[in-house]
């Protein structure tokens, strides 16, 4: 990870050496956004195989899972 942090570095330096501090920033600020994206996407991917492993666990004989959009059939 330190060499992957250190090269990311490294490339935004070379990016305000060459284009000027507006564009760093906003090279910046767009890098912060997609990694927030794919953190959201990884969260969310979690949270649903969590989800499905909890469900399949507590599944025992005999009970009834009522599902949304299926109102009064429990």
């Amino acid at each position: 990870m330190d060499e992957a942090v250190m090269a990311l570095l490294e490339t935004f330096m070379e990016i305000e050496r060459e284009l000027g501090r507006k564009v760093f920033e906003d090279v910046v600020e767009r890098a912060r956004i997609a990694v927030a994206a794919e953190v959201m996407v990884e969260a969310e991917r979690r949270a649903i195989r969590n989800r499905r492993t909890m469900v399949t666990q507590s599944h025992a004989p005999g009970v009834v899972i009522a599902f949304p959009g299926n109102p009064g059939h429990a």
